[in-house]
């Protein structure tokens, strides 16, 4: 009898016991958080969590262990921050106070060798030909000191451009300048787009334009081509608009 009676309390407790943890999600102070990390890293001054955003409070997204960030212009006052994971969300953030990305700090100035005395300038340059639209980043990038007089507005440091885009092609070993890393839009207004509308088990696809300029993770007003009907729909990767219906 005890040991009939030992089974079920063994049972009782197996099936009462407490169910598993949900695994934790990611809130407004953790994209923030990502935000203010990804700023150090590249030699900005932290800025106050509450001047990033504008984030919904009731935001509840799964964790992302690879999260890019994109400026999202020259001025570092607005950003793209996209899971690389699995998670694949993607969100546009504001900075109240930005620092601008490419200030008169990060231009390159006359400094003197101090081997041979004579005037020298702290550039970067490609290491390999980068096309209109990519996006640049340290590894592709070189610090290097001449003796002849740069382009104005050249850059200094390659902390100072990472994440923006070429927006002409540049070959490795020229100097790179304010000219070549103005960021550009994702689409341009009149730009062929392809909108999609997704449903319980089927995708629809046409092809569309979109209306005006637009970043990746923007809400932009398309149209679509077969009707005619504008519409707004959220801009994805590879020029693509998600919209409710078509």
């Amino acid at each position: 009898m005890t040991r009939k009676f030992a089974a079920v309390l063994i049972t009782g407790v197996l099936l009462i016991g407490p169910a598993a943890a949900e695994p934790e999600r990611w809130g407004p102070a953790d994209l923030r958080s990502v935000m203010i990390d990804w700023l150090i890293k590249n030699g900005r001054a932290a800025p106050a969590a509450s001047s990033i955003g504008p984030i919904d409070p009731r935001l509840s997204i799964e964790p992302c262990d690879q999260v890019e960030v994109m400026p999202r212009g020259a001025t570092g006052s607005s950003y793209t921050l996209r899971c690389k994971s699995g998670a694949g969300w993607s969100y546009t953030v504001r900075l109240d106070q930005p620092a601008p990305a490419l200030s008169v700090a990060a231009l390159s100035a006359q400094t003197t060798d101090p081997a041979t005395g004579q005037p020298s300038w702290r550039v970067v340059a490609p290491k390999i030909d980068l096309p209109a639209g990519a996006v640049l980043s340290a590894d592709v990038l070189e610090e290097r000191t001449v003796t002849v007089q740069p382009p104005g507005q050249a850059i200094k440091s390659i902390k100072d451009v990472v994440g923006l885009r070429v927006t002409s092609p540049i070959g490795p070993g020229l100097t790179l300048t304010t000219h070549n890393v103005a960021r550009a839009p994702l689409v341009a207004k009149g730009e062929n787009v392809t909108l999609v509308a997704n449903g319980s088990g089927f995708d629809i696809t046409v092809p569309g334009k979109a209306e005006q300029d637009g970043y990746e993770g923007d809400l932009i007003m398309v149209r679509n081509i077969r009707s005619g009907t504008i519409l707004k729909g959220r801009l994805e990767r590879g020029k693509t608009v998600s919209v409710m219906q078509l």
